[in-house]
């Protein structure tokens, strides 16, 4: 991924692909719970990768993203991936963690099947 800054201009910018954490924890206590079992979000499939996912939360005008940026909800979407597992892949689309592949190949293994 590629940026560009303006000369004599203060860098205002969020990148997505940083592991630093800056949003409060009751971001990600409600985050989890939206996405978590037995939560509204917990069968929401959303477009994959990170900034079509990010789109699509905007979008949804949910409470514990609400004043947020584009650019952040990118960056929250990386962190709950990468970091957080509160989100996760499934054939191609983020879904909530649960219903992801790595948990879907963890649970698979536990039972020793393929």
């Amino acid at each position: 991924e590629y940026s560009a800054f303006l000369a004599g201009r203060k860098a205002n910018f969020i990148d997505a692909c940083s592991s630093t954490d800056p949003y409060p924890e009751l971001l990600w206590t409600e985050m989890t719970a939206f996405f978590g079992s037995g939560g509204a979000g917990e069968s929401i499939v959303l477009p994959g990768g990170r900034y079509t996912a990010a789109r699509a939360l905007v979008a949804a005008n949910l409470p514990f993203l609400a004043g947020r940026t584009l650019g952040e909800v990118c960056h929250i979407v990386q962190l709950a991936v990468s970091e957080r597992q509160i989100l996760g892949y499934f054939d191609g689309q983020v879904v909530a963690h649960d219903r992801s592949e790595a948990i879907v190949k963890m649970r698979c293994a536990a039972l020793q099947q393929p």
